[in-house]
């Protein structure tokens, strides 16, 4: 019996050493420092700003966001544009060539960093802005 306590005892220790690390492996805007943006937030850090951000493949692009609600996206092949604003505490994109409103929450992770998540909680990417 003593040794099955010692056992579950080591296992409780281990656990409880392990868990720092399980929040090291979570994405940044998971973790508890991670802060969600509000709408007035996201407005006052995008409008009339460009962000350089990288997706999670590793591409980087840069997005200049104007005054008027219009968004011009470089990198890769070329130019795409679009119309940008801010929907509740969600930055909603359509592309002039996609018509689909895509809607992401951006979350503050330290140092000046953000990161877009779309609607179904995955990682979109990381951005500065510029």
């Amino acid at each position: 019996m003593r040794a099955s306590l010692k056992r579950t005892s080591l296992a409780a220790v281990a656990l409880l050493l392990a868990l720092p690390a399980c929040e090291a492996l979570q994405p940044d805007y998971k973790k508890a420092s991670a802060t969600h943006l509000k709408g007035n937030e996201i407005s006052s850090l995008l409008t009339g700003k460009s962000i350089s951000l990288s997706n999670p493949r590793g591409r980087s692009y840069t997005n200049s966001f104007g005054r008027d609600g219009r968004v011009m996206i470089s990198g890769g092949k070329g130019n795409l544009y679009g119309d940008w604003k801010v929907a509740g505490d969600r930055y909603c994109l359509t592309l002039d060539e996609d018509k689909r409103e895509q809607c992401m929450d951006i979350y503050s992770v330290g140092d000046g960093t953000y990161q877009m998540v779309n609607s179904d909680g995955t990682l979109r990417n990381t951005f500065k802005v510029q």
